[in-house]
């Protein structure tokens, strides 16, 4: 009896088999390309037939889409590659734009290095890549980097470190350079131009990924004078844990005079007569000048009220990478700068603090997987 069963299952589980599955999501226009259970969870490669695109899943989450390039999109529209979905992650790529103060122009691409922590689809690192900075991922899913490869036409030349970032980047296990040396004077630790922070799974961002230590490490592998970090934080501005959040990244950066916070897209409209917090949940990139006249973590009252004296260059053809999107998307829009939280709290979220902020964090991704909801539909989140 235990064998019919067993081969009943296989064959009419959508969640075991993947032809029934595609026959159910097929009435909805979509199709499981690929998917795999592994170390982070159940990831998998999804399609819009009626919209033509694709997109990575992680449990609840989406970690990133493109537009796939058809016969009618290059026609039509002119199209010559895949379009990323999510501006969010052009966004990212800005850090290459960033002009120190004076209108110093970055490093060039061809003599620059990158840290990209989290990976998606590899939006962000498929462009530093292409413009020749050497790229060095660190991606806890296997699974991850392997279908970014496979689905997403990540380039394989790149440094690809599959592993906790805590970990990796706070034991210093890096290619050594050899200007570079760490606090003890010992062995040398590489710094980057460039460092891309962008994580998120399961309908949240990880905190062990924002923690004070964390940002800190982060910090002592950017290049001291004119590095540039951008984190991309994906929270509800109405709950207190996103100003905690963005407090911590304030005074490791000094963030004040260092630091411009761009979200995504407008905020939403506020009801009228309406006194209560309304949620608000959206991604912020946090771009962050290193200067080597103040990398400590607190600085003078007079200092951090003065704004960054930073900008982003203008871009010429080469930054959009033969994109339609990046030419609307690349440069943070001034409209959607916001400023830090204001807080007399000079407490930032530590190491082993993380569960305390467990409820808020579910709040989150309640909010976070009600607006999955509307770009996937609920019926095809529940077939897998």
């Amino acid at each position: 009896m235990i064998t019919p069963f067993l081969l009943g299952t296989a064959l009419f589980n959508p969640h075991l088999s993947n032809m029934r599955l595609n026959n159910r999501l097929a009435a909805h226009d979509w199709l499981l390309v690929d998917r795999a259970w592994s170390t982070t969870g159940y990831i998998s490669v999804l399609e819009n037939h009626s919209a033509v695109y694709r997109v990575l899943r992680a449990d609840h989450s989406l970690l990133g889409g493109e537009w796939l390039l058809t016969q009618e999109r290059q026609t039509q529209q002119h199209w010559l590659v895949p379009e990323p979905t999510y501006a969010v992650f052009e966004m990212l790529e800005a850090v290459r734009l960033v002009r120190s103060p004076g209108g110093k122009s970055p490093v060039a691409d061809g003599d620059a290095s990158a840290l990209v922590i989290g990976l998606g689809i590899g939006t962000a690192p498929k462009a530093l890549i292409s413009h020749r900075i050497d790229t060095t991922i660190v991606e806890l899913d296997p699974a991850v980097h392997r279908f970014a490869k496979k689905w997403f036409a990540l380039p394989g030349n790149h440094t690809a470190v599959i592993a906790d970032a805590v970990e990796w980047v706070a034991g210093g296990q890096s290619i050594p350079d050899d200007d570079s040396k760490d606090d003890d004077g010992g062995t040398p630790l590489r710094r980057f131009d460039y460092i891309i922070h962008d994580v998120f799974t399961g309908g949240a961002s990880p905190l062990s990924l924002f923690t004070a230590q964390f940002l800190r490490d982060l910090r002592a592998r950017l290049r001291e004078d004119g590095g540039v970090i951008a984190i991309n934080y994906a929270g509800d501005l109405s709950l207190p844990l996103t100003g905690h959040v963005l407090g911590t990244i304030e005074r490791v950066f000094d963030g004040r005079r260092n630091c411009r916070i761009f979200r995504d897209g407008p905020p939403p409209q506020k009801a009228p007569n309406s006194d209560r917090s309304e949620a608000d949940f959206t991604n912020m990139v946090i771009f962050c000048l290193n200067t080597a006249s103040d990398t400590s973590e607190f600085s003078s009252s007079a200092a951090a009220a003065a704004p960054p004296s930073w900008d982003f260059r203008t871009p010429v053809e080469a930054d959009y990478l033969n994109t339609h999107s990046r030419r609307q998307y690349l440069v943070p829009k001034a409209e959607y700068e916001m400023p830090f939280p204001e807080t007399t709290s000079e407490k930032v979220l530590e190491v082993g603090e993380e569960a305390l902020w467990a409820e808020q964090q579910l709040e989150s991704a309640r909010r976070h997987w009600a607006l999955m909801r509307q770009v996937v539909p609920g019926v095809v989140w529940d077939l897998w």
